[in-house]
C-alpha cells in the first residue's frame, strides 16, 4: 500500500509540474536564456535571420509563428549574418486568404502591415501591429544587396490557435485529476483493508 501512495504522490507531482509548465503547444515560447540557436531562424538567400515575437499585453513570453488570440504582437528580427545590417531591410505583413501567398503574388490588397527600406545597424528589426483578426498571416522580409538585386524570404505564422495554445496543459490537467482519484480511491480501499483485518 505504501508504494501504491508513493507512486501516486509522484504522479500527483508530475503532473502538477505539468500542468503548471509553459505548455510546449505554445508557439515555440522561449526563455530569456534562449542562445540564438533557439530561435525561429529562416534564410534569406544564403543567410540566417531570427525571428521572435511577443505578445506584451498579455504574456511574458516569447512566441516564434503561434499565438493564442489576435492583439499587439512585436515581431523581432535578429539580423544574425552581420553584412544584412549594411543592407536595407524591408517587412510587409499581410493576411492570407486561405493559401499562402509568395513573394509573386500581388501583396497589396492582403498587407495589413508595411515597414519601407531602411538600415539596422544594431541588427534588430522590430515590427510592432495590432491585429484585430484571427487567421494565417505572412511576413515578407527584404534585403536589397548593393548590387540592387532584392531578396525576399516568408515567413508565416498563425493567430487565434487557443486550442492548441492550451491543449498540453488540459491534458495534464486531465491526468491531475486521473492521478489524484487514484490517489483517494487506493487511499480508502488501505483504510478498508486495515479495518477489515482488526475485525
Amino acid at each position: 500500500m505504501s508504494s501504491l501512495r508513493s507512486l501516486a504522490r509522484v504522479l500527483c507531482a508530475a503532473f502538477l509540474a505539468a500542468f503548471l509548465a509553459p505548455s510546449t503547444a505554445r508557439a515555440i515560447s522561449m526563455d530569456k536564456s534562449s542562445t540564438i540557436r533557439d530561435q525561429c531562424e529562416i534564410s534569406i538567400g544564403p543567410d540566417l535571420i531570427g525571428v521572435v515575437a511577443y505578445m506584451p499585453d498579455r504574456s511574458r513570453d516569447r512566441f516564434c509563428a503561434e499565438f493564442p488570440a489576435p492583439g499587439r504582437i512585436i515581431l523581432t528580427v535578429d539580423l544574425i549574418a552581420e553584412r544584412l545590417r549594411a543592407l536595407p531591410i524591408e517587412v510587409r505583413i499581410v493576411k492570407e486568404p486561405g493559401k499562402p501567398l509568395s513573394e509573386e503574388d500581388d501583396l497589396a490588397p492582403f498587407t495589413v502591415a508595411y515597414f519601407a527600406p531602411r538600415l539596422y545597424p544594431g541588427g534588430a528589426v522590430p515590427v510592432e501591429h495590432d491585429f484585430e483578426e484571427t487567421g494565417n498571416y505572412a511576413a515578407f522580409i527584404s534585403v536589397t544587396e548593393s548590387s540592387g538585386t532584392k531578396r525576399t524570404t516568408r515567413f508565416g505564422f498563425t493567430i487565434g490557435g487557443w486550442l492548441q495554445f492550451y491543449a498540453t496543459a488540459m491534458l495534464a490537467g486531465v491526468f491531475l485529476i486521473g492521478a489524484v482519484l487514484a490517489y483517494w480511491q487506493y487511499s480508502n480501499t488501505g483504510v478498508k483493508g486495515m479495518r477489515r483485518k482488526r475485525y
